[in-house]
């Protein structure tokens, strides 16, 4: 019976409609943009672009975009969703904002802490919000990615994220990364970098680019590679994609997935030879006897090779195999070495979270705090071992003989 009573009273009380939601009044962001003011003003210029419910309804235009960008120069990201309504009729909101682009050069003031430290505050922001850094202001950025292939920025976020997840070129940079990494105070915080604008630059390696150097025609007209390297709650430089993979596989809870990648065929450099490579392990060791870090590190990368235009035989050759493997292990041993010399003498801390192996050997967190991980890291002696493992040649056994389909 009292249960009875007790269902009652909840249907009573349950059954309302006080805070309901009705979805047209709302507008929902689906990308922000922050901006130092041109003119040396104060505030931000804020740059919304915010979906459009009406886009794609039987009554709509034909060619209406599903988003309209909005800009507004006020003191701080939050009051920009209120003072909107000055204009616009819809309830602001950020629930189903999926990006934060920052302009280089407000990423490199002083000021770029004060808008993470405010947007994170806000309890309609979400912490998984991918944090880009673009090389022009934000608003231009925005203003000029058109996506080719998604009507909406959301989903065009939505699914590139998931594209880099498999390939690396960029590093995983949310609100919650990049305030975790600052706070600890151990290491770079990695945001994703970006532009719209090209500076050419062709170079040998395929991923060895910062965003815009790469040669590419049609499409988006954005690129994404590289990232945006924080120290102090303050952007002190950048790293290629080509780093940004490396410093993946120097890090121990990192594996990249699918890294197709070439390099010079060791019997043959006119030539590049194609593979895949799968980051299987990575061990770090760490010393902290002595005032300067002892840091060995080991990976281990099993390689696919997918291409070899050399026509050279290395599926029966055990020989040629073991130039090939050695010269797969030298190619990862420099390109880690490059990237641990600049983190210590360019950016002057690691980006690699090798603190928290150093961490377990510290009985207190005040011993660990003394030994200041963050300014012995330049002075580090750091050794890379890796270790390849050449897993298959692909469906052929054998290379095709041009000899052969010439006769």
């Amino acid at each position: 019976m009292k249960l009875c009573i007790a269902l009652c009273l909840s249907i009573l009380i349950l059954a309302g409609c006080a805070d309901k939601i009705e979805v047209e009044e709302e507008g929902f962001v689906l990308v922000i943009g922050v901006d130092l003011p041109e003119d040396g003003g104060t505030g931000y210029d804020i740059t919304f672009q915010m979906a459009d419910p009406q886009a794609g309804n039987p009554g709509s235009q034909p060619d209406s975009s599903e988003f309209k960008s909005i800009m507004i120069r006020v003191p701080d990201l939050i009051t920009a969703r209120d003072m909107l309504n000055v204009s616009e009729t819809r309830n602001i909101n950020f629930y189903h904002t999926k990006a934060l682009i920052i302009s280089e050069e407000l990423a490199r003031s002083d000021k770029f802490l004060e808008v993470l430290s405010t947007i994170v505050r806000d309890t309609q922001s979400r912490r998984d919000m991918n944090l880009l850094v673009s090389k022009e202001r934000a608003n231009k950025f925005l203003k000029n990615n058109n996506p080719a292939f998604e009507a909406s920025p959301h989903k065009f976020y939505d699914f590139v994220t998931r594209r880099w997840e498999n390939n690396s070129l960029v590093p995983r940079a949310t609100l919650h990364t990049i305030i975790h990494d600052t706070e600890a105070d151990a290491g770079l915080a990695l945001a994703i970098y970006a532009t719209t604008e090209e500076d050419v630059n062709l170079k040998t390696n395929e991923d060895n680019y910062y965003p815009g150097e790469l040669l590419k025609k049609g499409g988006t007209p954005v690129q994404i590679i590289g990232a945006a390297a924080f120290r102090d709650g303050k952007m002190v430089g950048a790293l290629t994609g080509e780093a940004v993979r490396a410093r993946a596989m120097l890090t121990e809870h990192l594996k990249p997935k699918e890294v197709t990648f070439t390099f010079p065929d060791p019997l043959n450099e006119e030539f590049r030879v194609t593979g895949k490579l799968t980051n299987t392990k990575t061990k770090v060791k760490v010393d902290v006897s002595k005032p300067a870090p002892v840091i060995t590190v080991d990976v281990w990368l099993t390689v696919k090779i997918l291409g070899i235009p050399s026509m050279i035989n290395y599926v029966e050759d055990s020989q040629k195999q073991e130039v090939l493997d050695n010269s797969l292990e030298k190619r990862f041993k420099e390109r880690a070495d490059e990237l641990v010399e600049k983190t210590q003498t360019e950016l002057k801390a690691e980006a690699f979270n090798w603190s928290l192996a150093a961490r377990k050997k510290f009985f207190t967190v005040k011993e660990y705090e003394e030994y200041d991980w963050m300014h012995s890291y330049p002075d580090a002696k750091v050794t890379i071992k890796v270790h390849t493992n050449i897993e298959s040649f692909g469906k052929i056994l054998r290379p095709r003989s041009k000899e052969a389909i010439s006769d």
